[in-house]
């Protein structure tokens, strides 16, 4: 994983927004339902991406109308996060590069993440390290393989909490933020409390259209 950028993370993050926006453009300025874009080209983007960045992209990708993104991408997460804990850098597999949007997701893809880049640039700084120490790797690998198991879990909307927290998750530790990695943990905290939520309703509905079969059949 790479480490702070010796010359301030302001000027990178800001440098990427401009990218994600002139991207956005040309994109733009093609015809309508010219194809979309890949991951593997949004990474192509990024330069040199790291493991947080992908897993930024990843989490995104999540709550992209794409079919069956979220048990792909979810599987990847769950291999991300077990490199992560053990400090390996991830290599992105073919069928998550392949995965492509149509022109207009792509638009809101590169208009979102250059707004998190140029909020990064703008109010984000190195701060908290505690929640950046070296010890707490493991710990963050755990976080990401929990939330990917809510992002693969059948649940309305259940995928959006999860990867908002994995974005908070990526845009910290590249911007060395800690202050966004707490972010990440109340925000993936609330999506575990939808979950469990959503689960024991479902459960007790179950239980009530048992009963009353039963009470039907008798």
């Amino acid at each position: 994983m790479s480490g702070p950028d010796p010359n301030g993370s302001r000027y990178a993050a800001l440098r990427l927004a401009r990218k994600f926006r002139h991207a956005g453009d040309a994109l733009k300025a093609q015809p309508a339902g010219a194809p979309g874009l890949t991951l593997a080209k949004v990474l192509q983007l990024h330069g040199e991406a790291s493991t947080a960045t992908l897993l930024m992209l990843y989490a995104i990708f999540c709550v992209m109308p794409v079919g069956g993104v979220g048990n792909v991408v979810g599987v990847a997460l769950w291999w991300l996060a077990w490199q992560w804990g053990h400090g390996r850098s991830h290599n992105l597999p073919a069928r998550v590069a392949d995965l492509q949007l149509n022109q207009r997701w792509s638009l809101r893809l590169l208009g979102i993440l250059g707004g998190a880049y140029r909020m990064g640039g703008r109010w984000m700084r190195p701060r908290a390290a505690g929640f950046l120490a070296s010890w707490t790797r493991g710990w963050w690998a755990s976080w990401i393989a929990l939330q990917a198991m809510v992002i693969f879990l059948p649940l309305p909307l259940g995928n959006v909490l999860p990867a908002l927290s994995l974005v908070a998750l990526g845009l910290g530790r590249l911007l060395a933020d800690g202050l966004m990695l707490g972010l990440s943990l109340l925000v993936g905290a609330l999506g575990l409390l939808y979950a469990a939520a959503f689960g024991y309703v479902a459960w007790d509905l179950a239980l009530v259209l048992r009963n009353a079969l039963l009470h039907w059949l008798a």
